[in-house]
């Protein structure tokens, strides 16, 4: 899938390098709960991984082809009213925030789940304190649904996760939508 200024491709075990530098990264833990991987090794087999899921994609720049990101979609359970529904998850290096990649790379993977593989609806989880993600969310067309409290198994506090809603019959961007 193919972008302006981004494209989505697989991730390929040589992501692991990038992945790795993600994890010990303490914002992506914080804002994403991304993965902290004790070694490169155990960051390649995670890449493996996200190679083997057919809807996980590495975001990548147009510009210098540089593996910038990663976006993927879920399953969100296996009942009737959940077949044509799921959760996207999504990061971004904090070196590409606030110029637009993410939002891209959010329509082109909604455009693919609502117009190739016949999703209905699209769920995002974002913690309540990550104002960036919950306004990109918001610019794309999601739609605030509800909130659910985890405990936080690394402090005493609660973490309070918004969940969103796009449906395919209500997107606002302009894909195939």
């Amino acid at each position: 899938m193919i972008g302006k200024k981004i494209y989505l491709r697989r991730f390929i075990k040589e992501d692991g390098e990038q992945l790795f530098l993600w994890s010990k990264n303490p914002v992506y833990f914080e804002k994403a709960r991304f993965t902290q991987y004790k070694d490169l090794t155990a960051a390649r087999r995670g890449a493996t991984l996200l190679a083997e899921r057919k809807n996980s994609f590495a975001i990548c720049s147009l510009e210098n082809s540089k593996l910038i990101g990663m976006v993927e979609l879920y399953e969100r359970g296996a009942s009737p009213s959940l077949l044509n529904t799921c959760e996207v998850g999504f990061l971004l290096d904090e070196k590409y925030w606030h110029q637009g990649l993410m939002k891209e790379a959010l329509e082109l993977v909604c455009d693919y789940a609502f117009n190739k593989i016949g999703m209905k609806e699209i769920w995002a989880g974002v913690f309540q304190d990550n104002d960036a993600s919950i306004q990109l969310l918001k610019k794309i067309g999601f739609e605030y649904i509800y909130q659910v409290s985890y405990p936080n198994l690394f402090s005493s506090e609660t973490k309070k996760e918004n969940y969103y809603l796009l449906r395919s019959d209500n997107c606002k961007f302009t894909l195939s939508c």
